[in-house]
């Protein structure tokens, strides 16, 4: 260093020590910034959380700095970007709901047992009806057992179909 660059004494540092301090931190600067950016894009599924964003769509903006560190960083930044999953569509939403499901037999067993089987095949409507006058409604499956289904056991029904399980109350 020069005597312009350090000061005798162990002062304060000179202009040109300065210059090339803020050489270094603007790139630095800029490549943080970028960084960060890229990082809470990728949180955020790449669409920054706008709706309407384009599906699967992640792109980080340039930083603008003086000098050639801004274009490597923002290609650094780009590069580092964790992969987005697109989210499904409606052509895929269409396919699941058209998917056919063998019907198990129900009658006999709990009817919240019933619907965890269910729901584990994959249906997603299900549903339960009373067969007593006396209890019209089923407000505890955990309490009643299956009687009858609205598919019969074996049939291969689309997994949205409202499945209906008749159910009586356990004494």
């Amino acid at each position: 260093m020069t005597s312009a660059d350090q000061p005798a004494g162990g002062g304060p540092p000179g202009p040109v020590s300065r210059r090339r301090a803020g050489l270094v931190a603007g790139p630095v600067v800029a490549v943080v910034v970028v960084v960060v950016a890229g990082l809470v894009l990728a949180g955020r599924g790449g669409d920054g959380g706008a709706p309407g964003a384009g599906a699967g769509t992640s792109a980080v903006a340039p930083v603008v700095t003086s000098g050639s560190a801004g274009t490597s960083a923002a290609a650094t930044a780009s590069r580092d970007a964790s992969p987005v999953v697109p989210p499904p569509t409606a052509a895929a939403a269409t396919s699941a709901a058209a998917a056919r499901l063998v019907m198990p037999d129900l009658v006999g067993k709990n009817a919240a047992a019933a619907r965890i089987e269910l729901e584990g095949l994959g249906f997603t409507d299900v549903r339960f009806g009373s067969a007593d006058a006396g209890d019209p409604d089923v407000v505890l499956p955990q309490n009643w057992t299956v009687a009858r289904q609205s598919a019969a056991a074996g049939d291969r029904v689309p997994a949205d179909t409202p499945i209906v399980l008749t159910c009586t109350r356990r004494v």
